[in-house]
């Protein structure tokens, strides 16, 4: 029963997991955000600040 249990749990935590992924992607994709993007901001915001 116990067994059942942690499995159960175990993939609940892949699926969310993915589920999250691929909502990351979607978001960036309809924001048209890039790594590249986020890079470059991060940058501009170091830069600013130093």
């Amino acid at each position: 029963m116990t067994n059942n249990i942690k499995n159960k749990n175990g993939g609940f935590g892949i699926l969310k997991l993915i589920i999250f992924i691929i909502i990351v992607i979607f978001l960036m994709n309809y924001f048209h955000i890039t790594i590249s993007g986020i890079i470059n901001w991060f940058g501009t915001m170091l830069h600013n600040i130093f």
